[in-house]
């Protein structure tokens, strides 16, 4: 299992607000889809290696 470093930055406000200032004009639905290709990022996953839940398979054969 992966460790988290933790990471504190210390600002003041009103410094470096370009990144902020940025997103915050993007329409919503952008700034969804970057969250979602971080998150897809950060866990290395792609469309073909997607985690998903596996399927259970019970095949009863009646008499």
């Amino acid at each position: 299992m992966r460790s988290v470093e933790k990471v504190v930055t210390i600002k003041h406000r009103g410094e470096d607000d370009a990144p902020w200032r940025y997103w915050v004009t993007r329409p919503v639905g952008e700034r969804l889809a970057m969250v979602e290709e971080l998150r897809r990022e950060y866990h290395g996953w792609d469309h073909e290696t997607e985690p998903r839940l596996s399927r259970v398979y019970r095949i009863i054969r009646y008499s």
